[in-house]
């Protein structure tokens, strides 16, 4: 069956590439929790009003019976068409995942065999590619050949385009079964205006941190809880927004969001396979989202209690974001923010990022609790995985090979953390914007790794209230001095393992070049990539934070405490041994963080 013409005009190669259906599939969750609320909300005072025939007799019992029998009616209505849509939403999503995913695949194997694939989907042999025929074979056989990849070509060009045909298709069934369920008709009879929920006055998504709470602070009680529960896609990740409240809509996402990428796991695993690149997509997004729910805990119990999903987020990145917070950072006299690096990713590593901020809050609170006049003060810590880190070592492991070479580039450039800097910068004023009370709250910047670098710009990125910077591992922070971060001298902190071999993101190419001018001679294009690097300010990360005296050096060796009693303190070692206990004893690195992040430098083991 020839596609039509018509049908494929309206989507296009890049459409289908640039889609992210998983954004219908939020909407449904959203409108299934709206439904429910409905239901949960109306049906015990439905069923109070029903049994009241015995002691409210008489017409204005009768009337204030027949008044909520027909609300109960018209409520009813809405939530059926909520749920209704919300079935369509996830069905049409599914739909739309697997057709989006055959486009994909046709128009990719196009271009792996030298076709071009134009944005209608035509596919045609390349001029490149003849010119390789006749190199190779001659003209002669180069034109045989020449008329069967034209012939191939015809052939993929009507599969490229019956694929987009589907997709356009799967696209239509999902808008008509979404505005099936929200008729004309429901909404007329059920006068919808009134339960209408002030969503036009939302503020944009890009809006300012300022905006946001002050657009928060405008609604009642009410409509708040209304959001939450209604809308919590549209608040759950809002920076500016109350930190409980983003709690609270996050984990009412968050099952919806399981259940989605359970439904769309089964679904590529029938379609594609089990092997194929499309399931270990689904797959992955699957695990980030448990990771999440694991870290988070259950919010009845003392643990979870204290644990605040402050981002989640499947739709912008690459990969899945999410930050926790252990503590309420609104409620805090101290807080702090750590953003990772190289290879971290939510469903490896959120977990234990939560509980190395645990670790760091319990060594703060300890070492607030040993001061005198400081021990009322509170502390939030939270683990924020806000961006792309380069991924490198797991991807390649998993024979992920061109991801790992991307994420090689990746890790050399200042880009992802150019881009996870502007976020971070935003979340940092957020915290302020959100903080009760009339003191803003004490926020430090800790960066392990790549995550430093990110760190770094972020303070770099505009106006923040951030007191403190504490990095460790570092490989630079695009800065000389704090002034240039926003910091006052001598508030910000550098630690580096005797062993760290992110130290030779700095002294390598230095060595390089000071070998190839002794005469040695590496030759090749090492000696350029040298002067290249130190010539462009080490890549764009700056000097050597480590090295610089414009820093504060904290120790990384076996110590003792200085905070009023003397307690054996382990050293680090390696790249990743900073955050980590040993021996359920925190290292003299988590001893330091936590003595900035509490705001007791003095506690602080300087380096020897």
């Amino acid at each position: 069956m020839s596609p039509d013409p018509k049908a494929v005009a309206s989507m296009t190669v890049s459409r289908a590439q640039s889609w992210k259906p998983e954004t219908l599939g939020l909407h449904g969750v959203s409108w299934r929790l709206a439904s429910q609320k409905i239901m949960h909300e109306l049906t015990p005072v439905t069923t109070a009003t029903a049994d009241s025939g015995s002691y409210w007799a008489g017409g204005s019992g009768d009337a204030a019976r027949g008044s909520v029998a027909a609300i109960h009616t018209k409520a009813a209505t809405i939530a059926t068409a909520l749920d209704t849509a919300a079935t369509a939403a996830t069905t049409g999503t599914l739909d739309i995942c697997a057709h989006r995913e055959t486009v994909i695949k046709h128009v990719d194997d196009a271009i792996a065999n030298n076709y071009d694939v134009a944005d209608n989907g035509t596919v045609s042999a390349s001029k490149k590619l003849y010119t390789t025929l006749v190199a190779r074979v001659g003209p002669a056989l180069a034109m045989n050949a020449w008329s069967k990849l034209v012939a191939d070509a015809a052939d993929r060009t009507i599969t490229v385009q019956q694929a987009l045909a589907d997709l356009l298709a799967a696209d239509l069934r999902a808008e008509s079964a979404i505005r099936q369920a929200f008729n004309a008709e429901v909404f007329a009879t059920s006068n919808a205006s009134q339960w209408a929920t002030p969503i036009g006055e939302i503020p944009p998504a890009n809006a300012s941190v300022e905006t946001n709470r002050h657009w928060w602070n405008t609604l009642t009680e009410a409509q708040r809880a209304e959001m939450i529960s209604t809308y919590p896609d549209l608040i759950g990740n809002r920076d500016g927004i109350p930190v409980q409240d983003r709690d609270d809509a996050n984990r009412n996402r968050l099952p919806g969001l399981i259940a989605l990428a359970e439904d769309n796991q089964r679904t590529v695993a029938a379609q594609f396979g089990a092997d194929s690149d499309q399931y270990k997509a689904a797959t992955a997004k699957l695990d980030d989202l448990n990771a999440v729910k694991k870290a988070i805990g259950d919010p009845n119990t003392p643990e979870g209690a204290e644990r605040k999903l402050m981002l989640l987020d499947t739709t912008t990145g690459r990969s899945t974001r999410a930050a926790v917070s252990v503590g309420d950072p609104d409620k805090s006299t101290h807080v702090s923010v750590t953003t990772p690096g190289l290879d971290t990713r939510v469903r490896d590593d959120i977990g234990g990022m939560t509980d190395e901020a645990a670790a760091v809050r319990a060594e703060a609170q300890y070492q607030l609790s040993r001061e005198p006049g400081r021990e009322g003060e509170s502390v939030a810590t939270v683990a924020w995985i806000g961006y792309d880190a380069p991924q490198v070592k797991k991807v390649f492991a998993e024979g992920e090979y061109d991801d790992a070479a991307a994420g090689a580039l990746d890790v050399g450039s200042t880009d992802r953390a150019t881009e996870g800097g502007q976020a971070l910068n935003r979340f940092y004023n957020g915290l302020e914007a959100s903080h009760e009370g009339g003191e803003p709250p004490h926020i430090t910047a800790v960066g392990h790794s790549y995550g430093s670098l990110t760190t770094g710009l972020a303070l770099q990125n505009g106006e923040h209230p951030v007191s403190d910077m504490v990095v460790y591992g570092s490989p630079g922070i695009a800065a000389s001095t704090p002034q240039e971060l926003g910091l006052d001298n001598g508030h910000a902190y550098v630690m580096r393992t005797d062993d760290d071999p992110i130290k030779w993101t700095q002294d390598g190419p230095v060595i390089a070049g000071k070998l190839n001018d002794s005469g040695f001679g590496l030759g090749g294009p090492v000696p350029y990539i040298a002067d290249a690097w130190t010539s462009f300010d080490n890549g764009g990360f700056g000097p050597d934070p480590a090295k610089n005296p414009n820093f504060t050096q904290l120790e990384t060796n076996a110590s003792k405490s200085y905070e009023g009693e003397t307690r054996p303190l382990p050293g680090a070692s390696g790249h990743s041994d900073y955050p980590r206990s040993d021996g359920g004893l925190p290292r003299v690195t988590t001893y330091n963080v936590a003595a900035i992040v509490a705001g007791l430098p003095e506690n602080a083991v300087a380096r020897r």
